[in-house]
């Protein structure tokens, strides 16, 4: 196994073609905390991606975006999909590390050897994805995922971010939250290409879907 220290230049981007996890782990580290390497290796990389599909999930903080996204990945693998997943997490105000509470939520697909998931830290960045985003879908693309899924902190007017990367953007909401409403009052209802409601056996799911069709038909 590698050290940490062991890679270079040209045997990261060979790794990282080659689909090999230390490889994306240590490529995507580097990206985050903006080392010289990592654009070197991200220049080389460039050449091979343009192929992987981008799918933005966006939604207030509790509305059930891993668990919707580790939903997808389930009915993506029966169909023999290769998955990247960058879910990006608030960071810690001391540390600037990563509150990885997503992960949990998409543990039930941690050992298969064709999904690839990375958790990063905003530290500080506005926005709703980490300044790395990028340059992390980047790695996933020449890897060879076909399709990855970018999970922002929440909703909100800061969110549209996720518009400049991604290729689909799906906005999650959920019926009983205060901040799914106030989503829908904040014109985050421009952003998405797709709307879901979790929990359609909530009381409460018919009157926020119409309240979702009332707003799209102004």
């Amino acid at each position: 196994m590698r050290n940490r220290r062991d890679w270079t230049r040209e045997s990261l981007a060979a790794g990282v073609r080659a689909g090999d996890k230390r490889a994306l782990a240590r490529a995507i580290s580097l990206v985050e905390d903006s080392d010289p390497l990592a654009y070197d290796v991200v220049r080389d990389l460039y050449p091979e991606t343009g192929r992987a599909y981008a799918i933005g999930v966006t939604g207030p903080p509790g509305v059930g975006k891993s668990s919707l996204i580790s939903a997808l990945i389930r009915h993506l693998r029966e169909q023999q999909r290769t998955i990247g997943v960058i879910s990006v997490d608030p960071s810690s105000p001391f540390s600037q590390g990563a509150l990885l509470g997503d992960r949990i939520r998409l543990a039930d697909h941690f050992l298969d050897p064709e999904v690839f998931i990375r958790s990063m830290g905003t530290r500080g960045h506005l926005g709703g994805l980490a300044e790395a985003a990028l340059q992390a879908l980047l790695v996933l693309d020449a890897a060879g995922k076909e399709l990855v899924f970018l999970e922002t902190v929440g909703a909100g007017q800061s969110e549209v971010e996720v518009i400049g990367i991604a290729d689909t953007i799906v906005l999650v909401l959920m019926p009983g939250s205060g901040d799914s409403v106030q989503a829908l009052k904040a014109g985050i209802m421009e952003i998405p290409d797709v709307i879901a409601i979790n929990k359609m056996d909530h009381p409460a799911a018919k009157t926020m879907m119409s309240e979702v069709r009332s707003i799209l038909s102004l």
